[in-house]
C-alpha cells in the first residue's frame, strides 16, 4: 500500500511541476523573454512549487484550489 501512495504522490508531483513549467514557458513568452535553458526550468519550477505549498498551508488550502484560483486569474485577465 506504502509503494502505491509513494507512486502516486511522485506522479502528481511530476504533474505539478508540468504545470509550472508551462506556467513559467507562457510568462517568459508573454513578457518577450528567452524561454529559460531546461535545467533552470526546472529548479524554478520546484523553487515556485515548494513556495506554493508553503503558501497553500499558511493559507489552511490545498495547492489545488490555489492553483484554481490563480488559473481563473490568468484566464480572466487573457480574455480581457
Amino acid at each position: 500500500m506504502k509503494n502505491l501512495a509513494d507512486s502516486f504522490l511522485s506522479h502528481l508531483r511530476q504533474s505539478e511541476l508540468k504545470l509550472a513549467k508551462a506556467i513559467l514557458r507562457w510568462k517568459a513568452q508573454k513578457e518577450g523573454q528567452p524561454l529559460p535553458e531546461a535545467e533552470e526550468l526546472d529548479a524554478a519550477a520546484s523553487r515556485i512549487l515548494d513556495q506554493a505549498r508553503e503558501i497553500a498551508r499558511k493559507r489552511g488550502k490545498n495547492l489545488y484550489e490555489i492553483l484554481k484560483e490563480e488559473a481563473q486569474e490568468l484566464f480572466n485577465s487573457r480574455s480581457s
